[in-house]
């Protein structure tokens, strides 16, 4: 599942979802739905974006979007923010209308422009709307197609300039899409990065540079898993030291109280950002909800644990 989105920087590509609350829709009718375009061509016009592709449908919506300024968070709450407000004020109700902050991933600047447009381009027809993609008329598809049936507000170069120029550009790129109704095609965001980012090992390291030394609780929380991070079994023997205990007892079945056990955990599921489930497997907790059971402890431990904490990590980073 794409996650929520909080890294941002001059010229960053972002695929997007937004997603009505309780997954119910965001548009009622066409007179919605031409709504939600003009709120769009406003966005991108306000916040100087690049919208490579979009498709709206009843209950999301899609974006393929560069930021040549980083100010996504700003335009995503112009955007769902008035959006919400007239579709409130219409349909004479309150409260939320999309299912808290959008959702997304980072996409690398080369490579992924096709793969990323052709996943949002078919999404009508995987949901079994049309056909075909060019039959839904609220997606940047069919101005793909016909020149005459382009937005202004859609930047169409970059994807289309992967086949040629013109017309025969727009042919070729439509039969690329096509073929992806043959079969079933791979959604380039299957082999994510932590879930968010896609693209090669050096758009990772970019990535982290941009993160590294912040804090685990700053604004990118959701990328601690991709910093560079020592493997657990590393974890658990630099904590067995400190505490002077036995980590070959922190096995399935076997009880250890040991305080060491549970910071150990603690550095890996807060610190480090490993899963739960990869927490309980190496230290030989039985269940998350042990898991969950130890932080707790550790979170309500002293002054002197939180000190220890602080010298275990920086041993460990």
């Amino acid at each position: 599942m794409a996650r929520p989105l909080r890294i941002e920087f001059d010229g960053a590509l972002y695929h997007l979802m937004s997603r009505g609350n309780e997954r119910r829709p965001i548009v009622r009718d066409d007179a919605d739905r031409q709504r939600r375009l003009e709120w769009l061509r406003r966005t991108v016009e306000t916040y100087g974006w690049r919208l490579h592709a979009f498709v709206l449908m009843n209950n999301h919506e899609h974006l393929f979007v560069e930021t040549p300024e980083a100010n996504l968070s700003a335009g995503m709450q112009y955007l769902n923010g008035s959006y919400t407000s007239y579709f409130n004020r219409r349909h004479r109700r309150v409260g939320h209308l999309f299912q808290g902050r959008f959702r997304g991933h980072l996409i690398e600047e080369e490579g992924y422009f096709l793969e990323v447009s052709r996943y949002i381009h078919l999404n009508p027809v995987r949901a079994r709307r049309v056909e075909r993609p060019e039959q839904w008329p609220w997606s940047s598809f069919p101005g793909y197609c016909r020149q005459r049936r382009a937005f202004e507000w859609v930047s169409y170069a970059a994807v289309l300039g992967e086949f040629g120029r013109g017309e025969a550009a727009r042919r070729e790129y439509a039969r690329f899409v096509r073929a992806g109704m043959r079969g079933r095609t791979r959604s380039p965001f299957a082999d994510a990065r932590g879930g968010l980012l896609v693209g090669s090992s050096g758009f990772l390291e970019r990535v982290r540079k941009l993160i590294d030394g912040r804090s685990p609780d700053g604004a990118v929380p959701q990328l601690k898993s991709l910093r560079r991070r020592p493997p657990l079994a590393k974890i658990a023997a630099v904590v067995a030291r400190h505490f002077g205990c036995d980590p070959a007892c922190w096995t399935p079945g076997h009880r250890s109280d040991d305080a060491g056990r549970a910071v150990a955990a603690y550095l890996a599921r807060r610190r480090f950002g490993y899963a739960a489930a990869e927490v309980a497997q190496a230290l030989g907790y039985r269940s998350h909800g042990s898991v969950r059971n130890a932080l707790a402890r550790v979170e309500a431990g002293n002054r002197q644990l939180q000190k220890t904490l602080k010298v275990l990590h920086g041993k460990l980073h």
